[in-house]
């Protein structure tokens, strides 16, 4: 071991004689560890948050959305659908009807979005069969003849309308039919044959899947007409820049958009948050960072003797200040890595058991999320151990501004 090492691990061990620095020193050690738990801690909490958000929402939707310029039908999409999928970087397609409607059962009624769906291709773009708790997603393509189409609610709008796997709802489209008498609104009597769960409140409260074709039928789409395709994308593939590619590819009669593009908004708000909390917390640290500076500034008073000697002996003044600059690091290097491990062990407490819980309806989620990114350790660590460094260094140049004799002839 160094020498300039060997002096500061002593100095930071001997406090018998001045319980100033040992009290200095632990709430210097504490202070560092509290704050480095803290910004990992809502660092990891706020990833999570956004990767957990992401996840659900992405789970009903496609990586990228192609729709017509003016939002009219698209006709005859098996030629948009081929062209799709003969971009590199394409993995799967499924055409899509999104339309309003308002449903109807013997409890209540609601108004909801109705996204008519190819059963088969969906399940290569979207996670919405697995979202499926009660009753089968395969049985919306499934009927029996005179029988009416089925439909898979969201748990909450199911339960507003106090509907179950079975049940009977009505839908009324506001595409409304021209008859003698008027205007009337287009009504069709649908099965429940399934309950999901997203994971979003708001779309549990307002979403519904039926059958392409149903929704074909039920918003009068003639020559095989859908709202849009729904595009998903390979592994690594960059979506914002195969978007780009499929608007070249299709010369630009269709616009597509990738889903992340279209909510941007939302997430860079929440990365804004994130980067704001880290700075803000990140001066908890640097508050921490005050008793290092205290305590080292005690220890040269407290050690004027040690050092004249030193310097009659012939050390340098780099070498005095490294031995103070150790020392602040011994505390910075103690105080992080005790803040790693409680950081660490309350993530893997909150993961494991549902500690603190959160109102799915405002949240989208019922626990708090935290990510475990031992990234965001190392730069945690890096930035505590930085500023552990800064402190260090101002008390340790006054070490090399004593007067050697001075010091000596007053012991």
């Amino acid at each position: 071991m160094k020498i300039d090492n060997l002096i500061a691990l002593r100095y930071f061990k001997s406090r018998k004689r001045n319980s100033i620095l040992s009290f200095l020193s632990i709430t210097s050690i504490i202070g560092l560890m509290l704050g480095t738990a803290t910004l990992i801690l809502v660092v990891s909490v706020m990833t999570g948050f956004t990767n957990n958000l992401k996840e659900k929402m992405m789970g009903t939707n496609a990586d990228i959305i192609v729709t017509d310029f003016s939002l009219v039908a698209i006709r005859d999409y098996e030629k948009l659908e081929s062209e799709l999928l003969s971009i590199n970087g394409v993995k799967a397609v499924s055409p899509f009807v999104n339309a309003q409607a308002v449903s109807m059962s013997r409890d209540g009624v609601s108004g909801i979005i109705i996204r008519g769906i190819d059963v088969d291709k969906e399940k290569n773009v979207s996670k919405i069969a697995s979202f499926v708790t009660f009753g089968s997603y395969e049985d919306i393509k499934n009927r029996k003849e005179n029988e009416p189409y089925g439909i898979l609610l969201g748990k909450e709008l199911a339960f507003n309308m106090s509907a179950a796997v079975g049940d009977e709802i009505t839908l009324i489209s506001p595409q409304a039919s021209r008859g003698p008498f008027g205007l009337n609104p287009k009504m069709r009597k649908f099965i429940v044959k399934g309950i999901f769960d997203t994971g979003v409140y708001e779309y549990n409260t307002t979403l519904a899947y039926i059958n392409l074709e149903a929704a074909q039928e039920f918003m009068g789409f003639k020559n095989n007409s859908i709202t849009g395709m729904q595009v998903a994308a390979n592994n690594n593939v960059n979506t914002i820049d195969l978007a780009y590619t499929i608007n070249q590819k299709i010369e630009n009669k269709y616009i597509a958009r990738d889903w992340l593009s279209m909510n941007k908004s939302l997430f860079s708000a929440l990365e804004l948050e994130k980067y704001a909390m880290f700075i803000v917390l990140t001066l908890i640290i640097i508050v921490a960072s005050f008793s290092i500076v205290s305590m080292i500034a005690i220890t040269v008073k407290d050690k004027q003797k040690d050092i004249a000697i030193l310097r009659a002996y012939g050390a340098s003044a780099s070498f005095i200040r490294s031995i103070f600059i150790r020392q602040g690091m011994i505390v910075g290097l103690a105080g992080t890595l005790l803040g790693n491990m409680l950081a660490l062990l309350l993530s893997i407490l909150v993961t494991k058991y549902k500690i603190i819980s959160l109102p799915e309806d405002v949240y989208f989620m019922d626990r708090l999320p935290i990510n475990i990114d031992y990234t965001v350790y190392l730069v945690v660590s890096i930035c505590a151990i930085a500023i552990t460094f800064f402190a260090s260094i101002y008390p340790s140049n006054q070490s090399t501004k004593l007067n050697i004799a001075e010091s000596i002839r007053q012991d």
